[in-house]
C-alpha cells in the first residue's frame, strides 16, 4: 500500500505539474494520499499492539467506531439531501441522484466485504460470481474517485488568484426574467471580487438568448453589472453562447479583438464552485488560457451539482473510466479463477 501510495501521488504529481487542474492528475494524487493514510493507519494500529493488547483494542475500537459512524453519516447526509433538493428545488430525476448515491455506498461496501470474507457461494456459477464482484469493485473505485474529486475540487479552490487580471469571464446559467437568479448573481459577484482588485480588468459577460429567456443572459448580467457600479466600458457582451463550450469560444474571440498589447492577457472565469474543473476542460478545448475561479453554492444544492459534473467528466474521459473497468475485471479473474 505504501509503494501503491507513492506511485499514485508521483503520477498525479506530474500531471498536475503540467497541467494545473486536470481532473485525472487531481484525483490520482488525492487516491494515492488517501492510500498513505491508511498506510498510516496501519502502522499506529501496528504500534498499538507492541505496546500492550488491551490497548491495541482500544485503539481498533476507536478507529473503526469513528470509522463506521463516519460512513453511516455520510450514507444518511446523501440520503436526507434528496429530500432537501425535491423540497426546495422540484420532484427530478437529478435531484434523486443524491440518495442513489447514498443507497449505493450502504449496500455495496458491506455486500463486497461479505464476499471477500465468505468467498464464492457454492451453488452460484463461477462466472456470475467474477461479474458481480467486478461490478461491485468496479462500483467501489469510482466512489473512491468520487471522494478523490470533491477533495480535490475543495483544495484547487482554496488558492486566490493574486496575478494581474485581465479579463474576467463570466458564464451563463439560465435566467427566466432580466434579473439575475441566485445562482448567476454568485458567479458575478465573485468577478466583482476580483475587479475591485483589478479596476483596468474587463468583464466578459457570456450567455446568448434562450427560447424561453426574455433577453439574452448576457444583457441581464450587464445589467447587474451596471447597478453594482461597474462602468459600462469596462463590460463585453458575449450573446451568442448557448452551452459552456460556446461561452469559452465566443468569449475568447470577443477578448483578442479587443486586446491590443503584445503579451497575451491573464484571463479568469467565474462559475459555481462545483463546474470549475469542467468548465477548465472547455476552455482549453477551444485553446483559450484561462484559470478558473469558484463561486459559493447553495449547501443542499453541492451534493446534486458535485455528482452530475462526476458523471459528466468520467463521459468525457471515457478511455480512463472503460480502462478502470477493463482492469477490476482482469483483476477479479486472475484472483478468482482456478491456477
Amino acid at each position: 500500500m505504501f509503494y501503491l501510495s507513492l506511485v499514485l501521488m508521483i503520477i498525479g504529481g506530474v500531471i498536475l505539474s503540467r497541467k494545473r487542474r486536470s481532473f485525472i492528475g487531481g484525483i490520482v494524487f488525492v487516491t494515492g494520499s488517501f492510500f498513505l493514510l491508511l498506510f498510516l493507519l496501519y502502522l499506529i494500529l501496528d504500534k498499538a499492539a507492541r505496546i500492550s493488547p488491551l490497548f491495541e483494542s482500544l485503539v481498533f475500537m476507536g478507529v473503526y467506531g469513528v470509522g463506521f459512524l463516519l460512513f453511516l453519516g455520510i450514507c444518511l447526509y446523501f440520503i436526507i439531501n434528496t429530500h432537501i433538493m425535491s423540497t426546495k428545488e422540484g420532484r427530478s430525476v437529478t435531484a434523486k441522484l443524491s440518495a442513489g448515491l447514498g443507497l449505493n455506498i450502504l449496500i455495496v461496501l458491506p455486500l463486497t466485504f461479505y464476499l471477500v470474507v465468505m468467498g464464492t457461494p457454492l451453488r452460484w456459477p463461477l462466472i456470475v460470481f467474477i461479474l458481480l464482484f467486478t461490478f461491485l469493485l468496479v462500483d467501489l473505485i469510482f466512489t473512491l474517485l468520487f471522494g478523490a474529486y470533491l477533495v480535490y475540487s475543495w483544495f484547487s479552490q482554496k488558492f486566490p488568484i493574486k496575478r494581474k487580471v485581465d479579463y474576467i469571464i463570466v458564464l451563463r446559467s439560465g435566467i427566466r426574467s432580466e434579473e439575475v437568479p441566485p445562482l448567476l448573481k454568485s458567479r458575478l459577484d465573485k468577478g466583482i471580487e476580483y475587479y475591485r482588485k483589478n479596476p483596468e480588468a474587463r468583464f466578459v459577460v457570456s450567455g446568448g438568448q434562450g427560447a424561453d429567456e426574455p433577453v439574452s443572459e448576457a444583457y441581464a448580467m450587464g445589467k447587474y453589472l451596471r447597478s453594482q457600479g461597474i462602468p459600462e466600458n469596462r463590460i463585453i457582451l458575449e450573446e451568442q453562447s448557448r452551452t459552456t463550450l460556446e461561452n469559452m469560444k465566443f468569449s475568447k474571440e470577443k477578448i483578442f479583438a479587443d486586446w491590443k498589447n503584445q503579451e497575451a492577457p491573464f484571463i479568469i472565469f467565474t462559475t459555481n464552485n462545483y463546474h470549475v474543473l469542467r468548465g477548465v476542460l472547455y476552455a482549453g478545448k477551444v485553446g483559450l488560457k484561462a484559470e478558473g475561479v469558484g463561486a459559493p453554492t447553495a449547501l443542499y444544492f453541492l451534493p446534486t451539482a458535485l455528482i452530475r459534473e462526476f458523471i459528466a467528466l468520467l463521459i468525457h474521459y471515457k478511455w480512463f473510466s472503460i480502462g478502470l473497468v477493463l482492469l477490476s475485471l482482469l483483476f477479479t479473474t486472475i484472483s478468482f479463477l482456478p491456477l
